[in-house]
């Protein structure tokens, strides 16, 4: 799956993330996934597109604070303000799904819900 997030008039783009280990996404994405109830997580919550594209900004956001903190609840939000997502199947050659839109996971749903990120089917 690869997403795009239009925020402040820039357009960024990730793909779910892949791989042995833990993602390194910011405190701030692993904590609201973790606060979740149970049935708002999968197995693959924190590897999505989505998530990946947040955390990134979050990352950003906080090397310039420059006291070493990371961001709060009110500054992401505010951050976001105005921001849009969307998010497209990845398949192989020749296979018809690729291309078409994807709602998020449930856990990048209420993520994107809390932030305000308008997501565009």
């Amino acid at each position: 799956m690869a997403s795009s997030l239009l925020i402040n008039g820039t357009v960024l783009s990730h793909t779910s993330l892949i791989g042995p280990g833990h993602p390194n996404l910011h405190p701030f994405v692993w904590q609201f996934i973790d606060s979740l109830p149970q049935d708002q997580r999968e197995n693959f919550s924190g590897t999505c597109a989505e998530s990946a594209l947040i955390s990134d900004q979050l990352w950003q956001l906080d090397a310039h604070r420059g006291d070493g903190g990371h961001i709060g609840t009110e500054e992401a939000v505010s951050h976001f303000q105005g921001a849009a997502i969307t998010s497209r199947m990845v398949r192989g050659h020749g296979d018809p799904d690729h291309g078409k839109p994807i709602t998020p996971c449930a856990a990048c749903s209420s993520l994107l819900n809390a932030l305000r990120v308008r997501t565009i089917p």
